[in-house]
């Protein structure tokens, strides 16, 4: 009996798929009757990733320059060659790990692109396959991109798990995808991303969509930025849909950003876990110097920089950007942050930008609801309107063992009895202190709409807070805020500001 030997396709590149006379791909015609048979063993283990080996490869056919190492990475110049890598990663066991590669000149992209990494099945059946490698992308641009199919886990890199990617630039990338949807990458697990910019994108997904990442965990994205139009449902961020422990840093977001359900300027949600002993992991649970320029609209849970922020520090972060939410009986909506909860940790914050709502639980120029959270040094000079159970200047709603220390509200708010100047709904168990706001802004309305015995905030009036000596009192013995601008309309501001 002749069995023919069966060679996987993915062990071979594409280009050496051919007949060879030197291989008659079958056992010599003398093999003796009585030799046990030879089975054949198809190279590749269906259904099983554990128990896939990386196939070794000659890749000097297919990236002509580089040996795939830090000193000398894969160097990519053209549309072929960053074909190759999603081919490599897509339809073999190659993740690239510990390998390197660099984008060397502007690529423009010809036909849809399909995704640097998979998550589930691909075409024989096998599961997950990332891309582990590092990709810099030596902020030359990759234009063009154009990818429009139902399925998820849809960018530039489908998924990536393990990686490092740096330097990229998406120039007029347009999705029309579903779940987990990105320009860069639609899901990223354990990574970093650094210095990438994406330009005139349009992203439109479902649920966790992002101008750049749709969803991420244990991932630090530095130094980066978004302009564009973002559009989903739910868990939707100019800059990422939801990162779920990580750290954010140095992001800057100028996509209108339009959703349902948690939707953020700068990301959707980002929640930190917190460990049995009380801590985070180390480089995890921190955002800083996140600023939002784009519209925000949606309906549940809007915040002009961050909608939901769980367990994780915010600091040195602003919207400058218009804040809009439809109605929704339980919705918050915050000119910076919508929810802060879970021990969340706020400082030097403030809001610029408009907030408007239909009808709402909860709004306020900064914070829709802070629960059990700490909030130190935050201003809002926007206008809030619309209406709302519980609105205020700063707050709409303050619960749980939450405190607020040292900051002012000088946005117009409703005159009317559910409109507080400084908060909506203050509980009892919350600690309040160093607050003012401008007399000129609230009307008739209270300071704080419901409160129970607290010591309400100061009100002073525009010039006494535009003066020399209300900087100093907000400083104390600190010089977090100095004496404002025309940027922020000549009230005090923050030192790293401007």
């Amino acid at each position: 009996m002749r069995f023919a030997k069966i060679v996987s396709v993915a062990s071979l590149p594409m280009f050496l798929l051919a007949c060879s006379d030197s291989d008659p791909g079958y056992y010599p015609s003398n093999a003796k009757e009585e030799e046990p048979v030879k089975t054949p063993i198809d190279t590749i283990v269906p259904n099983d990733d554990d128990l896939l080996k990386p196939i070794e490869r000659d890749f000097s056919l297919i990236w002509q320059q580089g040996d795939g190492s830090a000193e000398n990475p894969y160097q990519i110049s053209n549309e072929q060659e960053l074909k190759a890598l999603a081919f490599y990663v897509n339809d073999s066991s190659m993740t690239f790990k510990d390998k390197f590669f660099k984008q060397t000149a502007d690529i423009a992209l010809t036909e849809a692109w399909s995704p640097i990494g998979l998550f589930g099945k691909n075409a024989y059946g096998l599961g997950n396959r990332p891309f582990s490698g590092t990709f810099d992308g030596g902020s030359k641009t990759i234009s063009g991109m154009t990818i429009t199919d139902t399925a998820s886990y849809m960018g530039l890199f489908g998924l990536a798990r393990g990686a490092v990617v740096k330097n990229v630039v998406l120039k007029g990338a347009k999705l029309t995808v579903g779940t987990y949807a990105g320009a860069l990458a639609g899901k990223m697990d354990s990574s970093a991303v650094d210095n990438c910019v994406i330009e005139d994108a349009s992203v439109t997904g479902v649920d966790r969509v992002g101008g750049l990442i749709g969803e991420a965990s244990h991932v630090s994205v530095t130094n980066s930025s978004v302009a564009g139009v973002v559009t989903g449902e739910n868990s939707v961020g100019g800059v990422i849909g939801r990162l779920q422990d990580g750290a954010l840093e140095n992001l800057t977001n100028k996509a209108d950003v339009t959703g349902k359900s948690t939707v953020g300027g700068v990301a959707g949600a980002f929640a930190t876990t917190i460990n049995g002993d009380g801590s985070v992991t180390e480089g995890e649970g921190f955002a800083r110097g996140l600023f939002n320029y784009g519209k925000v609209t949606g309906t549940k849970d809007v915040g002009g920089v961050l909608a939901t922020l769980s367990s994780t520090t915010l600091e040195r972060s602003g919207n400058l950007g218009a804040v809009t939410a439809d109605e929704s009986a339980m919705s918050n909506v915050g000119g910076v942050v919508a929810v802060a909860s879970s021990n969340a940790v706020v400082s030097e914050i403030y809001n610029a930008g408009a907030v408007t709502v239909k009808k709402v639980l909860a709004a306020g120029g900064v914070f829709g609801g802070v629960k059990s959270s700490t909030v130190t040094n935050v201003f809002n000079i926007a206008e809030v309107s619309g209406a709302a159970t519980n609105m205020g200047g700063l707050m709409g709603i303050v619960d749980g063992n939450s405190k607020v220390d040292i900051g002012y509200n000088a946005g117009k708010v409703p005159d009317n009895n559910f409109s507080g100047t400084v908060a909506g709904k203050v509980s009892s168990t919350v600690t309040v202190s160093n607050i003012y706001y401008d007399k000129t802004v609230g009307g008739t309305c209270l300071v704080v709409a419901n409160q129970m015995n607290m010591v309400l905030p100061t009100g002073l009036s525009t010039e006494d807070m535009k003066a020399t000596t209300f900087v100093n009192t907000l400083n104390g013995t600190g010089s977090v805020w100095k004496a404002g601008s025309a940027t922020f309309g000549g009230y005090p501001a923050f030192s790293w500001t401007e």
